[in-house]
């Protein structure tokens, strides 16, 4: 018989820093995530987000703006900055570019 808490507590276990749902993984793709973005595999784990969340939050930046995204999470910009890096793709190009223009925006008033 089967240990179900070993599987909790399993390492390569990734869970959603917004719904709390997890998913099971492999270290080999962890790692190859984290390298990819520039950091270990822990650190990338650490702002993973599932796909449905992902969605969801890059729809509502679009239709709220950074800021209110940030607030909604109760979480930093930097940290929102992350979540949508080493889990967005191509779009992260274009939300990365409105972030800077609210930012410069914030600073100029």
């Amino acid at each position: 018989m089967k240990n179900k808490k070993a599987k909790k507590n399993n390492p390569n276990r990734l869970k959603c820093q917004i719904s709390g749902a997890t998913r099971l993984s492999n270290k080999t793709y962890i790692a190859a995530k984290g390298e990819k973005h520039g950091v270990t595999g822990n650190v990338w784990a650490s702002f993973y987000l599932c796909k449905e969340e992902y969605q969801k939050l890059v729809q509502y930046i679009v239709d709220f703006g950074f800021g209110a995204a940030a607030a909604k999470h109760g979480i930093d910009k930097d940290r929102l900055k992350k979540w949508l890096r080493y889990n967005g793709r191509g779009a992260f190009v274009q939300i990365a570019e409105r972030i800077q223009d609210e930012m410069a925006v914030e600073m100029a008033a």
